[in-house]
């Protein structure tokens, strides 16, 4: 899936009518989920991804060692430069493209060592996770 086909899938799930904007946000996501996955992980979710939209990843591979003070949610908040009440849905949408565009199996590894702040968001919404 190319970066363009990423940003207006995230921007038709959370109307978000910039695609500057969208495309910050994705990248916020995926900015706070690289801080929670080990770095092997990280590298298998940015080979799927397009390579502009994967460098958040890459560019952050080496921080699941350290200690992740902020919920999923309000990390995302941060990152990805939305209010609070927005980060949920922000997330939800990318995880559901990201889903939408990955390897079932592999994606299916990849969330097993996720946070359980981040598992709490995927458990409750069947299409956030590969099917």
């Amino acid at each position: 899936m190319y970066e363009d086909v990423f940003i207006a899938e995230v921007r038709d799930k959370t109307g978000i009518t910039d695609p500057e904007r969208a495309r910050r946000a994705l990248r916020g996501v995926l900015h706070a989920l690289a801080t929670r996955l080990p770095d092997g992980w990280v590298h298998h979710l940015a080979a799927e991804l397009p390579p502009t939209l994967a460098e958040p990843l890459w560019s952050f591979q080496h921080l699941y060692d350290q200690e992740v003070h902020l919920d999923f949610l309000a990390d995302v908040s941060a990152r990805a430069a939305v209010p609070p009440e927005e980060a949920e849905r922000l997330a939800r949408a990318v995880f559901a493209t990201v889903a939408s565009a990955c390897d079932p199996a592999l994606l299916r590894r990849v969330y097993q060592p996720l946070t359980s702040d981040v598992l709490a968001l995927t458990e409750a919404d069947a299409s956030l996770l590969p099917a």
